[in-house]
């Protein structure tokens, strides 16, 4: 038995250096490459929009086209958000925008946390805006949705106690149940955001270069072209693949909304990550929003923050399982 339990150990012990190793190797030549996925440079430059004909085109000339038929197929679809410049009273109550002032139900009172602080609204999302370009029908096809987040971007996603230090909120009432939301007393000047219009387009992402896959299809050398692919520039968007700065985070949503704190290694050791990592694919993206100048928008170090759900929950529209992750350079 103490055999089998030093064994075990040992296995625990070379799994865990063999990850790190990994994942400083990527993080060496995305910094080698100078690539990351959002610089001081690109904040406030609206990524480009993409086409699957694009990605095949980019996987030619970056010299990946042999692996094309393997990644075709991990495209996802995803709506491309730009941000522009407005005034509340330039917005219809219950039209799609980021920042300003909510257009809640009038029975509805602002978010908060446990403790009793307002949370930040970042954006509300009519749907029936985005149903055009939903092409899966992962989402309602109408409806508002509401994305608040904790005022002092206390959330990284790493402590199960944070629950309360985000909201997303499903709506599927009458416009004219709405009334334009008033900004709490207590909400700091600087967590009440600029007033922006958005627009929606059609776009398509690939995986991220430290997606399990991408490891075991490339070679390093193939890794470091695929690195390149990455795209630049203020990115928001519903649905896709996550535009990372630190990494994948399925499994970190899987492990922490099982109650596994991710702050530090105890969550990923515990004798319960083993099982809860084989399923956290089911988890997807639902809202990225970057850091947006126009809307007086910084998370971290030009950061991003993101809302993930899982695949059935979305479907059961049950928005109170999202789980939130902010990520900065």
């Amino acid at each position: 038995m103490n055999t089998l339990i030093i064994l075990t150990v040992i296995i625990a012990i070379v799994t865990v250096i063999y990850m790190t190793t990994v994942k400083k190797k990527v993080t060496t030549r995305i910094n080698h490459l100078n690539n990351p996925p959002v610089t001081a440079q690109s904040y406030n430059r609206t990524a480009p929009l993409f086409t699957p004909e694009d990605w095949r085109q980019k996987f030619q000339e970056a010299g990946l086209s042999q692996h094309w038929q393997k990644f075709e197929p991990l495209l996802r679809s995803e709506i491309a958000i730009k941000p522009e410049n407005a005034v509340d009273t330039e917005i219809n109550v219950g039209q799609s925008k980021i920042g300003g002032q909510p257009d809640l139900p009038k029975n509805q009172t602002w978010f908060k946390e446990n403790s009793g602080k307002s949370l930040s609204f970042l954006a509300q999302i009519n749907l029936s805006e985005t149903s055009q370009l939903d092409k899966l029908n992962q989402l309602p096809s109408s409806g508002l949705l509401y994305f608040f987040y904790s005022a002092e971007q206390e959330a990284w996603g790493f402590d199960p106690k944070d629950k309360d230090k985000f909201k997303v909120f499903y709506f599927n009432g009458d416009v004219a149940d709405l009334a334009r939301t008033e900004f709490p007393s207590d909400l700091p000047e600087y967590s009440r955001y600029k007033t922006c219009k958005i627009s929606f387009d059609s776009s398509v992402s690939i995986p991220d270069c430290e997606s399990e896959v991408v490891f075991e299809i490339l070679s390093d050398k193939e890794q470091d072209a695929y690195i390149k692919l990455t795209v630049d520039g203020e990115i928001t968007k519903l649905l896709g693949h996550s535009d990372n700065i630190q990494g994948t985070m399925e499994e970190e949503c899987q492990l922490v909304t099982n109650g596994l704190y991710c702050g530090d290694a105890s969550g990923y050791n515990d004798p319960r990550a083993v099982a809860l990592k084989k399923v956290a694919d089911k988890w997807i993206l639902l809202f990225q929003i970057d850091s947006i100048d126009k809307a007086g928008m910084m998370w971290g170090d030009v950061g991003r923050v993101y809302f993930w759900i899982k695949r059935e929950d979305l479907e059961k529209k049950d928005f109170n399982k999202s789980w939130v992750v902010l990520q900065c350079s």
